[in-house]
């Protein structure tokens, strides 16, 4: 952020409309910032869920493949714990760690805001705080 020389005082209206402009460029300058960091925060974030589905839906389907394996080796020996076991047992890791990491994904993706919340109350004061030096400056 750059700072301004002083403006030289103006008299009157002209010189309270004058701070009042300049006032409200600064602050809408600093309100575009703080725009951009929340969308990039929540881009962020975004992004982060997304990978972590994609990861969980991964390891979902390997997990899907080896219990399958698993129901034909079970088919085909239905007696003992040979090959098929292994693949069972690591089927459902596979698949037990997709799910966690599905629903560690949910979490993240409920985290993530459509709407910049800090933006918009900061909006809100800087009307409010606007409407009360115009008000406080006629009197």
């Amino acid at each position: 952020m750059t700072l301004h020389a002083p403006a030289p005082e103006k008299p009157g209206l002209i010189g309270l409309i004058f701070g009042i402009v300049q006032d409200a460029r600064s602050l809408m300058r600093q309100e575009v910032q703080l725009l951009r960091d929340e969308v990039k925060l929540e881009v962020s974030k975004a992004g982060r869920a997304a990978s972590e589905f994609g990861i969980g839906i991964g390891l979902l389907a390997i997990g899907g493949v080896l219990l399958l394996f698993m129901l034909v080796y079970g088919l085909h020996d239905l007696t003992g714990l040979p090959l098929w076991a292994s693949y069972g047992s690591i089927g459902v890791l596979l698949a037990a760690g997709g799910g966690a990491l599905l629903a560690r994904a949910r979490i993240l993706a409920e985290n993530v805001h459509t709407t910049p919340h800090r933006t918009v109350l900061s909006l809100k004061e800087d009307a409010q705080w606007i409407k009360k030096k115009v008000v406080s400056k006629k009197m």
